[in-house]
């Protein structure tokens, strides 16, 4: 179980299920599942931008946020944006790269 340093958050199992991918932008909308408030389960729900930069990088920029069933579009100054760098990928898996090196690899179900 991770507790970060806000007391009343917790997360015991982070599962990132990206539930739409599409042409048009927000490209990503993607859930995450966490225990709120001493044991109240909700779902986090981003919406992010991924714009191509060349055939292996994409800057991923996340755009509004869903909590507590309450939507919050991002200011501009508040967007997190990073560089993901494709370093492989075939019919069921794609491995990404951030900027300092971080994986994350993502499989297709």
């Amino acid at each position: 179980m991770y507790c970060p340093l806000i007391s009343d958050l917790c997360i015991s199992q982070i599962i990132l299920c990206i539930t739409a991918i599409s042409r048009s932008q927000p490209r990503i909308e993607a859930k995450i599942d966490v225990k709120l408030f001493g044991g109240t389960d909700d779902t986090i729900e981003v919406k992010a931008r991924l714009q191509e930069d060349s055939g292996l990088r994409f800057t991923e920029t996340y755009e509004s946020a869903s909590v507590l069933g309450q939507t919050i579009d991002l200011p501009d100054a508040l967007q997190y944006s990073r560089d993901l760098y494709v370093t492989y990928v075939d019919e069921d898996i794609l491995v990404v790269r951030d900027g300092a090196g971080v994986p994350e690899i993502l499989t297709r179900k």
